[in-house]
């Protein structure tokens, strides 16, 4: 019983730490304005801007995590390239240790009239006033769980032989390295290892000697935050992940071999608490000084193991974190229903080609189910994405790309329902070389298929010549189906010329669908990467 109210303290203190951190990143995310966004490609457009956007973004959230969760959202939306988030991740890395350099600061004890200041002053209508006092709301709450932790440990240190405990532990520095890496690994924020290890300091508690070793076992230790975040994530997150991996352990493990040198130097200057974020800091640069020639090599590594197949309904580029920063979102939304339509284009031409399926068998029977999925996700991210009220630019741009999704939606349905189980038997195919020869098939099929192509494709890039192209090719379309139909109505009813008749008025009205799409110039660029992983080549009709 004598330590379990200290126990509650630093329990409730270390939550109430990361409740801190992560406010701050929710704040920062719903207080973006206008002004922002509308800069946010100016922010990352080079290396060095890169670098500072991660820099001032994880210093402001006193967290490096939303600083590389903005980087891949970047690099999704078209905005950034991916060697340009691993700038914003370096930056991140060095912005990050601000929130330890404020608490060696010591200035817990005002942590109160902080989050009073913050919470009467959030009430300002004044902008700039409030985002002030949404930012210092967020720092007290911080240091209100610094605060509980020091009352925790206070007690605990008065006990001489927990001292002692502590001590012989702390004593070994590769032993204090191995504890702050797990901690930050289990906690997932290298903040609060770095918090515990500055009250240990201020207890008296952490030999100068552990303090390297502790701030560098913590600095590696937060890969876990990233590799994890990113293993079930998007490519861009996974690729980022693994890049923040290498880049962290091979630059702590570098430095590790200089922390003897660089203790020497500290120890007769600063104090253990400072060693501890000064060493922090000296870590980070090290780290950014190392890989900073690298940064391509990096880039090329990090895309080679970890490649661009998956499964083909999960989202690639939807992500909810996103959803704070609408125009991204929308932007998001909008490749990933270019990569849809690519996906039903690839499977209308399976259907209607049965030699395309050769060698791709298991690409074919995964196709409905995939895109059926894709569409679904598509449809409920367009519902969760909410654009603001000032922004009439967004706001029809987003009305444009909602109503095309609810098109995408029902192309789906009509694909993989009733125009896949007609087109995977031969039975029009058939009737109609039987009726008209072999040519009538053909000619229909082809049409078609180019219909739906050159359609999609107008789509996704948007050009008035191959939406003039539609028009012509729907015209024509409706004239060989009008008189296919027409001479069907003709011959002799029976069941396979109904069902072919059906089927001629499915895909004319399925194309209908596809020329309104082409009549939309909001797509995005087509994704490369899709057409390599559906293995689908043009057959040689696009004009």
């Amino acid at each position: 019983m004598h330590y379990l109210l200290p126990i509650i303290y630093i329990t409730g203190g270390l939550a109430l730490f990361l409740f801190g951190v992560q406010e701050s990143s929710l704040f920062f995310r719903s207080s973006m304005g206008d002004g922002f966004r509308d800069r946010i490609g100016q922010f990352t457009a080079g290396e060095c801007r890169s670098f500072s956007f991660g820099v001032l973004l994880s210093a402001i959230t006193q967290s490096s995590t939303i600083a590389t969760s903005f980087a891949v959202g970047f690099v999704d939306a078209g905005l950034l390239s991916f060697a340009g988030s691993i700038f914003v991740m370096m930056g991140a890395s060095l912005g990050g240790t601000f929130v330890s350099f404020l608490l060696s600061l010591n200035l817990f004890d005002y942590a109160p009239l902080l989050f009073a200041l913050g919470f009467f002053f959030a009430k300002s209508k004044n902008r700039c006033v409030w985002i002030t006092a949404g930012l210092v709301r967020c720092l007290a709450l911080i240091f209100l769980g610094m605060l509980l932790i020091g009352q925790g440990t206070a007690p605990l240190f008065r006990d001489g032989g927990f001292t002692q405990i502590v001590m012989r532990w702390a004593a070994t520095p590769f032993v204090m390295g191995i504890i702050a890496f797990l901690g930050a690994g289990v906690l997932q924020s290298s903040s609060a290892i770095m918090a515990l290890g500055i009250t240990l300091a201020q207890s008296n508690a952490l030999p100068a000697a552990s303090a390297l070793p502790l701030a560098l076992g913590a600095h590696i230790g937060s890969t876990t935050m990233v590799v994890m975040a990113g293993l079930g994530g998007r490519l861009s997150a996974k690729r980022l992940g693994i890049a923040t991996f290498f880049y962290k352990l091979i630059g702590g493990l570098l430095f590790a071999l200089f922390t003897p040198l660089v203790h020497r130097w500290m120890a007769g200057t600063f104090s253990v608490a400072n060693e501890l974020v000064f060493g922090q800091v000296f870590i980070a640069i090290f780290n950014i000084v190392i890989f900073l020639p690298f940064t391509n090599l990096l880039s090329t590594l990090s895309v080679r193991l970890i490649s661009g197949e998956g499964d083909l309904g999960q989202p690639k580029y939807l992500d909810d974190e996103m959803l704070s920063v609408p125009f991204i979102a929308v932007q998001l939304l909008s490749k990933e229903m270019a990569r849809l339509s690519n996906y039903m284009e690839a499977y209308l031409q399976m259907l209607l080609e049965p030699q395309q399926r050769s060698g791709r068998e298991k690409l074919f029977s995964s196709l409905p189910a995939s895109i059926d999925e894709l569409s679904e996700s598509c449809q409920e991210y367009t519902y969760k994405v909410h654009v603001p009220g000032g922004d009439e630019v967004l706001q029809g741009q987003f009305s444009s790309i909602s109503n095309t999704m609810s098109i995408l939606r029902g192309m789906s349905k009509v694909l993989c329902g009733d125009l896949k189980d007609r087109l995977l038997t031969d039975e029009c195919q058939n009737t109609l070389e039987s009726l008209f020869g072999h040519d009538a098939w053909e000619r229909w099929a082809k049409l078609s298929r180019k219909m739906m192509r050159t359609c999609l494709r107008a789509f996704v890039i948007g050009e008035n010549g191959l939406i003039h192209q539609t028009n012509i090719q729907l015209a024509s379309l409706n004239e060989m189906s009008g008189q296919l139909r027409r001479d069907l109505g003709e011959a002799a009813y029976d069941r396979g010329v109904s069902r072919t008749i059906r089927l001629i008025s499915l895909m004319q009205s399925f194309l209908g669908m596809t020329k309104i799409l082409a009549e939309d110039e909001e797509g995005a660029s087509r994704p490369d990467e899709v057409k390599k992983m559906t293995g689908v080549e043009d057959d040689g009709d696009t004009e």
